[in-house]
């Protein structure tokens, strides 16, 4: 074979192995591409379920309270004023003073009330309708009228607007905080503070109870309830403080990143 045609033959061979390098290497490219955008997309996936089932177990978890706060304000509130209603109608005689009736009058007015009070309180429209910083008032405003609580509520002029979903969850997480306050704390005092920054808005409920060890947390089976706020606190992408001491109280803070305009 004469030589220009034997360096032709070469140059052809080493192109063509040239050309299939880079096609395989662009193949290579390729399915790596696609394997790892397959892999994400499964990783996507499986937090997206991850999450669904957070938020279900959440709303699972918030309608059970539900359940057990109705039936613990019938029990102790509002059964308890039926049964003196009960009580002075059955001290009813053939006359009636204007006092005893009117003393009935004031207690089924009162029951009536907590009812319809109770009823907006587990309105998720409620808060919709009025905005989480007057549920917050109104929520105070309620323990405070009970006697055994003074309470405090101050909320920035620039509070940042949350999306209507976020509020309710945040409202609930409140709610269960002051339960347990009511429930575990043994305080006659509780503030709420709202604080809006440029990033970040905060909200502060601190209690003057006995307090507790904050290493409990850390515990498996300690300080469930706590552990249930941080785990929903999760679902709107909140941040929890907790800080505590025996004797002194209890401070939980919340950090929630503002998703529309201030007010």
């Amino acid at each position: 074979m004469p030589k220009p045609q034997e360096d032709i033959l070469i140059s052809i061979v080493v192109a063509s192995i040239f050309f299939i390098l880079i096609g395989s290497f662009l193949l290579l490219v390729v399915f790596i591409f696609l394997r790892r955008q397959r892999k994400n997309k499964e990783e996507k996936e499986e937090m997206k379920n991850r999450f669904e089932q957070t938020l279900l177990k959440t709303q699972l978890e918030i309608q059970e309270q539900a359940f057990a706060y109705i039936s613990q304000e019938i029990h102790d509130n509002i059964g308890q004023i039926l049964s003196l209603v009960r009580l002075n109608l059955n001290t009813f005689g053939a006359v009636v003073s204007d006092e005893k009736m009117e003393q009935t009058d004031e207690l089924l007015g009162k029951a009536i009330k907590d009812l319809r009070d109770l009823s907006h309180n587990l309105q998720n429209n409620r808060i919709y309708d009025i905005g989480i910083v007057e549920s917050i008032r109104q929520l105070l405003l309620s323990l405070k009228k009970t006697g055994k609580y003074t309470t405090s509520f101050q909320a920035s002029d620039h509070f940042h607007l949350l999306d209507p979903n976020t509020d309710i969850i945040l409202y609930r997480m409140i709610q269960e905080i002051v339960n347990n306050i009511i429930k575990h704390a043994s305080a006659t005092n509780i503030e709420i503070e709202i604080k809006s920054e440029a990033e970040v808005t905060t909200i502060r409920i601190s209690d003057n109870g006995i307090g507790f060890d904050t290493a409990l947390l850390q515990r498996a089976r300690a300080g469930i309830g706590l552990q249930n706020i941080i785990n929903r606190a999760k679902t709107i992408e909140a941040g929890v403080d907790v800080k505590s001491e025996q004797g002194k109280g209890t401070t939980i803070t919340l950090y929630i990143k503002p998703k529309l305009t201030s007010l």
